[in-house]
């Protein structure tokens, strides 16, 4: 028996990828003076794409099991690639935004 690929989240996950990616390029810029990107937003979207992208491999599954279809291996590994940017987005933020990098001491 031949079994169908379930393959129509892979979009989705491509973009929470590259939501992802896009924090992980503005968290390896040092921060300014008026930045729009601070660690709450960086934790708050990492956070958040990893809660919808855990929700979506759950759905992915129910549907896999009722409709007896097979897994999309590449979804799970982009499902993975979410899972360690989400984790590394804010630690890369806090080690490259330190406090004591973004002082300035001026002698007047």
């Amino acid at each position: 028996m031949d079994l169908e690929l379930f393959t129509e989240f892979r979009l989705v996950f491509g973009i929470i990828l590259a939501i992802l990616v896009l924090f992980l390029v503005l968290s390896l810029v040092p921060k300014g003076r008026d930045t729009v990107v601070t660690f709450f937003s960086v934790l708050a979207i990492s956070i958040s794409h990893l809660a919808i992208a855990t929700a979506l491999l759950i759905v992915e599954n129910t549907f896999l099991e009722d409709f007896t279809l097979d897994g999309d291996s590449l979804t799970f590994y982009m499902f993975l690639g979410v899972v360690l940017l989400a984790v590394l987005n804010p630690i890369i933020y806090k080690l490259r935004n330190k406090s004591g990098r973004r002082r300035s001491y001026s002698f007047k």
